[in-house]
């Protein structure tokens, strides 16, 4: 079954008129408290189907993934592999919208949808795991992307949306190539 999903999903193309959205904006280097850490805000724009959905209780997850890859000439090798994970949901007898760090426990929330949405485009670090170290040890590509995590959905949820483009909302991959030289300077 795993397979058929799979293919159907491989071949269906996604084309520009698809509804979803989520892109992360500038995303850039730097190093917070000795560890290599990408910045950047997370622009998402949720679908009609999305937010009914939410208002009707359901959690909708939200992952930014960073990868680190050791370089060895043309070869990479997954040496790190980090997902930051929220939940954004609803609450009704609140009347109001709700990002939770489904890590941390931390939760945030917004008497409307567009401030929820306007809070994740501020610019955030996320964590690659890597240190000034590790940079000096070998040649690293790093790598970050944000989706829409259609696996963490409730399972009744989890086929129909996998077809449904308004549940694909999904960035592409940004990467780095870097090493010591290139972090200093």
């Amino acid at each position: 079954m795993a397979f058929i999903i799979c293919l159907c999903a491989g071949c269906s193309a996604r084309d520009s008129s698809t509804p979803g959205h989520l892109e992360l904006l500038d995303p850039e280097l730097a190093w917070q408290g000795g560890e290599l850490v990408i910045i950047a805000g997370v622009d998402w724009r949720p679908t009609e189907a999305v937010i009914e959905a939410m208002e009707h209780g359901v959690p909708v997850p939200i992952r930014i993934t960073t990868r680190s890859f050791r370089r060895y000439g043309w070869f990479r090798v997954l040496d790190r592999d980090r997902n930051h994970r929220y939940e954004v949901r609803y609450l009704p007898m609140l009347r109001s919208y709700q990002i939770a760090d489904t890590k941390t426990g931390e939760q945030r929330n917004y008497p409307r949808l567009h401030m929820l949405t306007d809070s994740l485009r501020r610019p955030q670090p996320w964590a690659t795991g890597l240190s000034r170290e590790d940079l000096d040890a070998t040649t690293y590509r790093v790598d970050i992307r944000g989706q829409l995590d259609r696996t963490r959905l409730p399972s009744p949820m989890r086929m129909p949306v996998w077809f449904d483009p308004e549940w694909h909302a999904i960035s592409a991959w940004q990467h780095w190539d870097i090493d010591s030289e290139v972090m200093d300077g």
